[in-house]
């Protein structure tokens, strides 16, 4: 509600010009980034040592205070620590959720599971970008800020409802904790980390050249209000991130993982398309079809590496690659400002984009499958 149109808008009612928000946006998202890698490191070693529980409750009670914070900013250079802890609280309690999802399921069934988890997660991104943007251009730029705190509190109180489960305590029948073990060992552990941690590190790459871009080129190419940035994200990113979970999470029970990671690919064409829309409902389109494809296979990379990393690591090995991932942010979220700039079209920053995303192929292929064969 708040990251998708509010916060860009604000970046731009202070700075006024292109160029400085475009500069301005770039810092705030690597300054991010590094919020996410300490954030990562800190909740998920945490979230193995004190649980998960309690990881989760303290991530979302910082989340409210930084939330409020973006209602009284005074300048755009305060909009920088308030941002740095915003994503901070927002990253520490990211590795435990995961683990709580993979000590609940099985191998044969933990695609299904993080796809049932990520169509609540996600799905409240479909109505949130486009409320915000509403909210912004009718009640004030600051109030989506306001409410968004008050949301967080509600997270808050419902944190205390979850029931703990840990690798450290004895695993329930039915958790997979067993499978687990068994499973790694198709893979060595240092070999699962190094592959799964420069594909994050690439799609950190691809995260931080997308998200400026598609902001820059929607306000200042095709002239979008807060409203209309925030529907893109509705309607060409969470509506159909959120379609694609339950979907994706059966396939990868059902095909395999590495099918699934495959087939995500399909989505590299819409990224130069969106380079060619000239309004916004075409934009939407171009961004619908890239995200159906990037993110069908999203139940799939988490089942993928939560089947070859026992229970007792799951929450900090899922810190250390959302934290590479984050390191990823840092460095393409200047590199998409510095090619946006100098460009001599305004395809180019398009297709650069889409360079992270290909180069993950031979990572993919050498990844060894996991999805446990049904018996006849």
């Amino acid at each position: 509600m708040v990251t998708a149109s509010p916060v860009f808008f604000l970046i731009k009612d202070f700075v006024k010009t292109e160029e400085a928000t475009g500069t301005v946006f770039a810092i705030l998202l690597s300054v991010g980034s590094i919020a996410m890698i300490a954030a990562n490191f800190t909740g998920g070693f945490l979230a193995d040592r004190i649980g998960r529980k309690r990881v989760i409750a303290l991530g979302a009670a910082v989340l409210v205070p930084s939330l409020f914070a973006y209602s009284i900013v005074p300048s755009a250079f305060w909009i920088i620590p308030v941002y740095f802890v915003h994503m901070f609280s927002m990253s520490m309690f990211q590795p435990a959720f995961a683990a709580f999802v993979a000590d609940l399921s099985t191998v044969s069934s933990r695609g299904k599971a993080f796809g049932h988890f990520n169509l609540f997660w996600i799905g409240s991104t479909v109505p949130a970008p486009l409320v915000g943007g509403f909210l912004a251009d009718t009640v004030g730029l600051r109030f989506p800020f306001s409410l968004g705190a008050l949301i967080s509190l509600l997270a808050v109180i419902g944190s205390f409802g979850l029931v703990e489960i840990s690798g450290r305590t004895p695993a329930p029948e039915g958790d997979g904790q067993v499978e687990t073990e068994a499973e790694k060992t198709l893979m060595p552990f240092v070999t699962v980390m190094l592959i799964f941690g420069v594909m994050n590190f690439l799609t950190g790459i691809l995260n931080g050249m997308i998200s400026p871009l598609i902001r820059l080129y929607c306000v200042f190419k095709l002239g979008v209000s807060a409203t209309e940035l925030g529907l893109v994200y509705s309607l060409g990113s969470g509506l159909v991130t959120t379609l694609v979970q339950i979907p994706g999470g059966r396939l990868t029970d059902t095909v395999g993982r590495k099918p699934l990671m495959l087939l995500s690919l399909l989505g590299v064409p819409f990224v130069i398309t969106m380079a060619y829309t000239s309004s916004v409902s075409e934009f939407i389109l171009a961004s619908a079809g890239l995200v159906a494809f990037g993110n069908l296979s999203a139940p799939a990379y988490y089942a993928w590496l939560m089947d070859l990393v026992p229970s007792r690591k799951r929450a900090r090995v899922s810190g250390l690659t959302n934290a590479i991932t984050g390191v990823g942010v840092f460095i393409g979220a200047p590199l998409l400002t510095w090619i946006y700039e100098y460009q001599p079209s305004i395809v180019i920053p398009f297709i650069a984009t889409s360079v992270p995303w290909i180069v993950q192929v031979p990572l993919i292929l050498k990844l060894k499958e996991t999805k446990q064969p049904k018996a006849t």
